[in-house]
């Protein structure tokens, strides 16, 4: 993880495999006059200063999801990066495959947008709940407590809704539910020849196809140029990729896709893919993942089921 107040909702290491032989990769940023392109270095995009910060909390509380909870998973998953982009056979510890698993549930929910909706939810959440908390603090409380619950709040529990938000990201990001299914799920990572178009990622680098749980559900990440990890939950889903592989337009659906799903930022090689991120950038909307169904419950689609 960075430091200084960088928080990266894209971490460095993954941005690095896109890294070229002057140890940057190329930038294409909406902004107001449009997607434009540039040569950044790794620690110099995708992060927000301060996103994951609580306020009002000493600062050893108020960067703990940043400083300790994320940074286990990044060292985890950065691990488990290397594995999967060996020769094999893959060789993991338990903390390296649950990272990588925490990994691609935390890039469904790390990014600004996302981190902003937790705390609306969690303010929601503290106001619906109100009347039974100050009911509780009233019948519990000692006598050297202060009179009120804004009181004992202000002197002991500052920022509940910051806390309540972090504790929310942290727990969905941490699901044993989630993460198991990802562990138990047929992992696999595709890998196309230097003379190919390259992966494109994002700050929105998941893809997925009828969320987790369903027989064709598939998952796929560009982690390298020439690398995209899939995990899918039957041969059947598994042979789809494998086919798609193939007819050689595992890339072009990949990167329509990534591209698609962005808000703010694609990442590549070079800017030979201008044209394209320009064509394709933000068209596909992706919904909070705090809003409508989970992953386990996404509705199948219709269409062409060679498509991912």
């Amino acid at each position: 993880m960075s430091k200084q107040g960088k928080h990266h909702y894209i971490p460095i290491f993954y941005l690095k495999q896109w890294v070229g032989t002057d140890q940057r990769l190329c930038e294409f940023k909406r902004r107001y006059h449009g997607i434009a392109p540039r040569r950044v270095y790794p620690d110099m995009t995708g992060y927000i200063h301060g996103l994951n910060t609580i306020p009002g909390l000493p600062p050893e509380h108020a960067q703990y999801l940043e400083t300790h909870f994320l940074s286990a998973t990044d060292t985890y998953a950065s691990r488990a990066l290397r594995i999967l982009l060996g020769d094999g056979p893959w060789r993991f510890t338990d903390h390296e495959r649950s990272g990588w698993s925490r990994f691609i549930t935390s890039l469904l929910l790390r990014n600004p947008e996302t981190v902003e909706r937790m705390k609306v939810v969690a303010i929601d959440t503290l106001k619906a709940a109100r009347s039974e908390i100050e009911e509780s603090y009233a019948k519990n409380r000692l006598p050297t407590n202060p009179p009120t619950y804004d009181e004992y709040a202000a002197q002991n529990s500052p920022n509940p809704a910051g806390r309540v938000a972090a504790i929310l990201l942290q727990n969905i990001i941490d699901s044993p539910k989630i993460g198991q299914h990802i562990i138990n799920m047929r992992w696999r990572v595709f890998k196309t020849p230097p003379s190919y178009l390259p992966f494109l990622s994002s700050d929105r680098p998941v893809v997925m196809r009828n969320g987790m749980n369903n027989p064709d559900s598939q998952i796929v990440m560009p982690i390298s140029p020439h690398h995209a990890f899939a995990a899918t939950n039957t041969a059947e889903a598994e042979n789809l990729l494998l086919q798609i592989a193939k007819e050689n337009t595992l890339v072009q659906q990949v990167n329509e896709r990534v591209v698609a799903q962005a808000r703010t930022l694609v990442f590549g090689e070079v800017d030979t893919a201008h044209g394209f991120v320009v064509d394709h950038f933000g068209k596909q909307y992706i919904a909070d993942p705090l809003d409508g169904p989970s992953p386990f419950e996404t509705a199948r689609t219709d269409g062409d089921n060679r498509n991912i």
